[in-house]
């Protein structure tokens, strides 16, 4: 199973989708956002694994990233505002290739994107798109705690949509987030009802190297990223499939200490 690319147009810019295909029809399909600097290639086995369980997966490469041939012509101020557009614009093209559910998903500062298309309340320019009707459910992996102007603590609260929130008891970023717990914040903030978090023991911000930053020397947490793929695609069938079966494994989740749900 390869990524392939397909390109789509907002305004005068182009962006690039990354696209993950399941093998037979796609029983729901999702956005996802890379982390900030990264690329879609470098999650191929996070959207890949996806794609295994049937979910079709749009992945814009941002302006942001050091594989984005116009980099340098965006300033750090453009970089959130394009960022919300290129997830809008995969959500639209998603939207377009049939009836599927809908689901938003990023790592780290992507996850906040996803966030965003589930209801949290972040800094917004002018016109550029946020909360999201057709999003049915967010998979927020490691995202950050409050990041003002970005979002602050009570922006967190309005998320609405169902969601899981991932991270590891390793997953800290020393100066940033120094202790695992911050990244709580985005599933214990909103309303109780369809709140899910993944704590995965042993778990860094890169699953070792297997998503974000492959040139880590690990080792990778292999069976780490294989938990938090099978939640999190469970998650997204439950809500944007209405299948059933996902449902009842997701509550089945509950007898897995590293698995709450509020």
């Amino acid at each position: 199973m390869a990524l392939n690319i397909v390109e789509v147009a907002v305004g005068d810019r182009s962006i690039g989708l990354a696209v993950a295909r399941p093998e037979g029809a796609p029983k729901a399909a999702g956005s996802f956002s890379h982390g900030a600097f990264s690329a879609p290639r470098k999650y191929a086995t996070l959207l890949e694994g996806w794609a295994a369980a049937g979910l079709l997966v749009a992945a814009p490469l941002h302006v942001d990233s050091t594989d984005h041939p116009q980099r340098e012509a965006y300033d750090q101020g453009a970089v959130w505002r394009t960022r919300l557009e290129d997830q809008a614009a995969a959500l639209d093209w998603l939207a377009g290739q049939g009836g599927e559910g809908l689901a938003a998903a990023g790592h780290s500062f992507g996850a906040l994107l996803a966030l965003a298309a589930g209801g949290a309340s972040v800094l917004a320019p002018p016109g550029a798109p946020t909360l999201d009707a057709r999003v049915k459910a967010v998979v927020a992996l490691s995202p950050p705690p409050a990041t003002p102007p970005l979002i602050a603590a009570e922006g967190f609260t309005t998320t609405s949509a169902p969601l899981l929130v991932q991270t590891g008891d390793a997953d800290v970023l020393p100066g940033f987030v120094d202790d695992w717990r911050m990244r709580l914040i985005a599933y214990e903030a909103p309303k109780p009802g369809d709140r899910h978090a993944l704590v995965l023991p042993g778990v860094d911000h890169y699953f070792g190297g297997l998503i974000c930053r492959p040139e880590l020397p690990g080792p990778a947490q292999a069976d780490g990223l294989a938990r938090a793929i099978a939640a999190s695609a469970d998650l997204v069938l439950a809500h944007a499939a209405g299948d059933a079966s996902a449902a009842a494994r997701i509550a089945a989740w509950s007898n897995d200490p590293s698995f709450t749900t509020r």
